[in-house]
């Protein structure tokens, strides 16, 4: 299987996710999206990807502020 057939794959399988959380509040959604993305900083961090863990953490930061903020 191509590297981009899997990377499609994948992408379908999370849009899959993604329209799952339909009726879900921003809170929830924000929460979710810190939780992936915080699976994919660790695994960039495990593999040295300094950098590409650098924007993860980022972007954890930032979903995860949400999921705090929208909660009040």
């Amino acid at each position: 299987m191509s590297a981009r057939k899997k990377a499609d794959d994948m992408l379908n399988g999370q849009r899959e996710v993604a329209n799952g959380e339909e009726g879900k509040t921003p809170a929830e959604v924000a929460g979710y999206i810190s939780d992936m993305v915080l699976e994919l900083r660790n695994m960039a961090k495990q593999n040295d990807f300094e950098f590409l863990a650098y924007l993860l953490e980022m972007s954890f930061q930032e979903a995860f502020d949400l999921s705090q903020k929208r909660k009040k």
